[in-house]
């Protein structure tokens, strides 16, 4: 963030800076809290118009958060204040609508922090992390507009699809009204990262706030006219988590390549994942939810006699009652020799989809080319695309489908640089499931 000031100014804000962390060292707490927005209640106005407040009770203990539409801009509309279905339940994560014509469009919110006598609370400090801000592989770009943060950072681990700018904000506050504030969009690419996923490091944002008791933002999503056609996803899923979140992956004694999670067919799931390396490991149990609150063990798999680098481990779960419900939870819960645990990212699988089409993508990483497997209970014309991390198509192939189990390919790839790539499966027209592979 650029800021105009003095050296005397940064001076003081660095002074001042140190001070709080001397404070909260001193004291032996955190220098920032995690908080937890879960079950919001609409206390005023009229759930998803302009003015509408949802509180969300004890985000921290004693503390409540009151999430105000502030204002809907250029068609936007809320379709859900806190989906839990993706993602992580702790985090807050509204579902934005949008129209589908070329611009921009937004929710105005502010977040107001109180205690249970409704006096106004201040933390010392605050972090803010965004997560998957991304597009929709066609038109369609997810943005933040953040007022008045302190700082912001991003992951250095892998290069940024993010495009950060500064932005006038109309300021309607009674001291400051008529006049603007200067705030950061936060632009992500059309690419689309599939699922919500804090390790998903080149489309997230952490930001940090000093001293702060309200919070004005903007969530919304921008359409490009980039001369590209087919359906767009003008429903975006929004996921901020109100905590500081590290930007190294996987130090722990399990390293992942990759976890997925996908339907096979109507009544069976495949779980896959593979580890660069394993210290101390002792087993894997994966664990099913169907609220993703409740979890309970489907499988318990042992890790190697002797790690050779590239571990792989998959498993169906075919367990009666399965095609009984909608969407299914998954998660890998990692178990070390001395008891310590660990738990993976929640990955979704839905069933009883309109297309009812199942994909499995191999090998994963590929040198050459990519076999692509799928299941088809309702179109005629598939087509696999190969994106790039910068939203650029590589490589197409279009085929007709029949009903069952259907084969593709996407060869002559082996010239693509190592890295990051996304399989699109495109069912008559409509974009119906995406992939992440890798590139050796």
């Amino acid at each position: 963030m650029n800021f105009k000031s003095t050296l005397v100014g940064k001076c003081n804000f660095v002074l001042i800076t140190l001070i709080i962390f001397s404070i909260f060292s001193a004291n032996g707490q955190s220098l920032s809290p995690k908080l937890r927005f879960v079950q919001p209640k609409l206390i005023s106005g009229i759930d998803g118009q302009k003015h509408a407040t949802y509180k969300f009770s004890n985000v921290v203990e004693g503390i409540d958060a009151y999430i105000e539409i502030a204002d809907l801009k250029n068609g936007a509309r809320l379709v859900n204040i806190d989906d839990s279905t993706l993602g992580y339940y702790d985090a807050w994560q509204p579902t934005i609508g949008g129209p589908s014509t070329y611009g921009t469009s937004c929710i105005k919110w502010e977040i107001t922090f109180k205690t249970a006598l409704n006096v106004d609370y201040t933390f010392p400090l605050l972090d803010l992390s965004a997560v998957d801000i991304d597009g929709d592989n066609v038109r369609v770009r997810e943005f933040i507009d953040m007022e008045k943060a302190s700082s912001y950072d991003l992951p250095t681990i892998v290069p940024s699809l993010l495009t950060i700018s500064n932005v006038d904000e109309d300021d309607d506050t009674n001291e400051n009204e008529g006049t603007n504030v200067t705030g950061l969009r936060v632009l992500g690419p059309i690419l689309n990262r599939t699922n919500i996923d804090t390790t998903s490091l080149d489309v997230r944002i952490n930001f940090h706030f000093i001293n702060i008791s309200k919070i004005k933002l903007s969530l919304g999503s921008q359409i490009d006219n980039n001369g590209t056609s087919g359906s767009i996803a003008t429903d975006r899923y929004n996921s901020l988590y109100f905590k500081s979140i590290s930007n190294i992956v996987n130090t722990l004694g399990v390293k992942y390549r990759s976890f997925e999670a996908y339907a096979l067919n109507s009544s069976s799931v495949n779980i896959s994942w593979a580890t660069e390396s394993e210290t101390n490991n002792d087993h894997f149990e994966i664990e099913r939810s169907f609220d993703q609150k409740d979890f309970s063990t489907a499988a318990l798999i042992f890790g190697p006699e002797a790690n050779t680098g590239l571990n792989k481990y998959s498993f169906v779960d075919k367990v009666k009652g399965l095609s009984d419900h909608k969407v299914v939870y998954y998660r890998l819960k990692q178990i070390d020799i001395d008891g310590q645990v660990t738990y993976s990212a929640v990955k979704m699988v839905r069933f009883n989809s309109a297309s009812k089409v199942f994909m499995k993508v191999y090998p994963n990483p590929y040198v050459s080319k990519i076999n692509i497997k799928f299941y088809n209970d309702g179109g005629s014309k598939a087509q696999l695309r190969l994106v790039n991390a910068t939203g650029q198509v590589v490589c197409a192939n279009e085929s007709r489908i029949s009903k069952g189990d259907n084969e593709m390919e996407l060869k002559n790839i082996s010239s693509n640089p190592s890295g990051l790539y996304i399989v699109d499966l495109i069912v008559d027209g409509n974009l119906i499931t995406s992939q992440k592979v890798f590139k050796q």
